[in-house]
């Protein structure tokens, strides 16, 4: 058991960080000019699906302790 927890984590954090990135896009209607160099343009973010968002960061956390009381436990 001890053995799983370590890739089970990896896992749960693998999924996690797809679901975030896949549920954030550009938000091409909103920007801010002139905060960088001249002529260019900083987009906003935007969340497509804040529950899925909201469930990746909790299984980024899960894969997280698991990771954490895997390694604890050797």
């Amino acid at each position: 058991m001890k053995e799983i927890l370590n890739t089970l984590g990896l896992i749960f954090n693998f999924i996690g960080t797809l679901l975030i990135v896949f549920y954030i896009s550009i938000d091409h209607k909103e920007f801010v000019r002139d905060e960088g160099k001249p002529g260019e343009k900083w987009y906003s973010l935007i969340s497509k699906h804040p529950r899925w968002l909201y469930f990746g960061i909790v299984l980024i956390t899960i894969g997280f302790l698991l990771g954490l009381v895997g390694s604890l436990l050797r």
